[in-house]
């Protein structure tokens, strides 16, 4: 009974491999309990011819998981060889460099999108051609194409602009058409013309005291700098006029004559220039007859802590001033909570030590992440921050060990540790560290103010804290070593009295409320 079963089973196998069905046939054949058989061990003679002729077929199609699929068969059945091994190495050699071009493929397919996520349509051009595949190269052509297409457009609309004498319209146009499609030869053509423009508009522009005009201008001006160096200096005309008009706005009288002094030297004998001169002589020669009155009298003799002063009109700021008993000394770092604005550390060191969290090493930023034990210094010196790398460190994109931070520099940290240095306020000597998300400290810390006898909080972009739901305004300011807080804006901020911070305790002033309190770091303790 077996003996037949073994014949029917054996005959089923004989005609599958006729039949062309290999797969069958193997399935059949490969059944351990047979072999013993002469007859099945002829069948598997027999299979191995069609099972290698097929993987032969499988690599000269490109199939080689296929082909390989086929060699292991033969192996299973007991009849590889030399030949079958030489196959099989000559496969995977094939394997490995269709592997391999194909990343290229992908490689140069990345960078034609690159240059053209970044705006180099010239450079994408050259790279379009150097893609193998058909259909990839035919798609970033396209949108290479449009990109271009839609590029002129906004170039013709700029061109028109400027015949008519509507630079801020150009600057516009020409702008939108680099920050959204990318920049062409006719893009650079035109801006060279389109800076010969600004140039003599600006002139006009500040000697007619058209200070809209140069607001609008300003951001047009930060694109357009990079491609005409020879605006540098209507660059910086144009930032003293604002900085002039912000520092009006603050009553910043001193700083603002300083700078009228300096734009009078840029562009020479200006008329309104000349005028806000002359009436700010008339402010100083007031502010000298208050100082000899019986009120500047008392402010130049009193005691420190009955007369300290903040810039523009705030009191209860000097540096000789005296802090309350009960006020939280600044020698640590803190950790601040803002409704509204979230959480920050407040570091009151000139070093700032940045190393991974976690680690032995004592550092005021413990950052989580895959960084060294102490990765960077951020120093002040002065009005000045620099930064010392003891590990991997680039800013801006660029490789550093030791360099000046200026506002808005990019800092990254080893893989994904991220940061962005920023100086809100010129009136403060104190920056910020604003972290990315992926790098918050413990407490879900998104912010580092390196204080320095000044910390803003409230919803402008001159605040070292940025709040959102709030529209009050507070600084926090050093006193003796404590550190106070009082209002700057609201009703009655003038006549509002500083108030020393205590620790855990709650402050309200208005609609802002915080708390601060000392920050549990590896190497401090609240009762250090």
């Amino acid at each position: 009974m077996f003996a037949r079963w073994l014949f029917v089973r054996l005959h089923a196998a004989e005609k599958a491999l006729r039949d062309g069905r290999i797969d069958d046939a193997y399935a059949a054949a490969a059944k351990p309990e047979h072999r013993a058989d002469p007859r099945w061990q002829q069948l598997l003679d027999e299979l191995v011819k069609p099972l290698v002729a097929r993987a032969r077929l499988a690599r000269q199609g490109g199939r080689y998981d296929a082909a390989l699929a086929d060699l292991d068969k033969v192996t299973a059945l007991g009849r590889g060889g030399p030949d079958v091994d030489v196959l099989r190495q000559e496969i995977a050699v094939e394997l490995r460099q269709h592997v391999e071009r194909d990343a290229d493929r992908r490689a140069a397919a990345g960078r034609v999108a690159e240059h053209l996520d970044a705006g180099r349509l010239e450079t994408g051009r050259l790279n379009v051609q150097r893609v193998d595949d058909p259909r990839q190269r035919a798609e970033l052509a396209e949108e290479l194409d449009v990109r271009v297409q839609r590029s002129a457009q906004l170039l013709q609309q700029a061109t028109a602009a400027l015949e008519r004498d509507d630079v801020l319209a150009a600057v516009r146009y020409w702008h939108e058409a680099c920050e959204r499609h990318g920049r062409t030869r006719d893009s650079d053509t035109f801006a060279a013309r389109l800076g010969a423009a600004c140039r003599k508009a600006i002139e006009t522009w500040v000697d007619d005291g058209r200070m809209d005009c140069l607001v609008a201008a300003r951001s047009g001006l930060g694109a357009l700098l990079p491609m005409e160096p020879t605006l540098a200096e209507s660059d910086r005309v144009v930032g003293l006029c604002m900085r002039a008009v912000s520092q009006f706005s603050a009553a910043d009288y001193s700083g603002l004559r300083q700078t009228l002094l300096r734009l009078k030297a840029a562009r020479g004998k200006v008329s309104w220039v000349e005028g806000a001169l002359k009436a700010l002589a008339g402010i100083v020669e007031g502010q000298d007859a208050l100082l000899a009155s019986p009120l500047g009298l008392y402010v130049t003799t009193a005691e420190p802590a009955a007369r300290t002063v903040l810039p523009a009109g705030h009191t209860d700021m000097a540096a000789g001033a005296i802090a309350a008993p009960d006020a939280l000394r600044i020698d640590r770092p803190l950790l601040m909570l803002v409704d509204g604005g979230g959480s920050c550390l407040l570091v009151h060191e000139d070093r700032v030590r940045i190393g991974r969290a976690g680690s032995s090493m004592t550092v005021e930023v413990p950052v989580p992440g895959d960084l060294q034990s102490h990765h960077a210094d951020v120093v002040r010196h002065g009005e000045d921050y620099f930064l010392t790398a003891y590990g991997p460190v680039e800013v801006n994109h660029r490789r550093v060990t030791h360099t000046l931070l200026r506002d808005g520099d990019r800092i990254a940290l080893g893989g994904q540790a991220k940061m962005v240095f920023c100086k809100p306020s010129a009136k403060s000597e104190s920056a910020v560290l604003r972290l990315s998300h992926r790098c918050r400290l413990p407490q879900d810390v998104g912010d580092v103010v390196l204080f320095r006898q000044t910390c803003l909080i409230g919803p402008t972009e001159s605040c070292h804290l940025r709040t959102h739901d709030s529209q009050g305004q507070v600084v926090l300011f050093e006193r003796g070593g404590g550190l106070h807080a009082r209002p700057t804006a609201g009703p009655a901020w003038q006549s509002s009295p500083s108030r020393p911070v205590r620790t855990g305790e709650t402050m309200e002033f208005g609609e802002l409320r915080l708390t601060v309190k000392p920050y549990e770091l590896r190497g401090w303790s609240a009762e250090a």
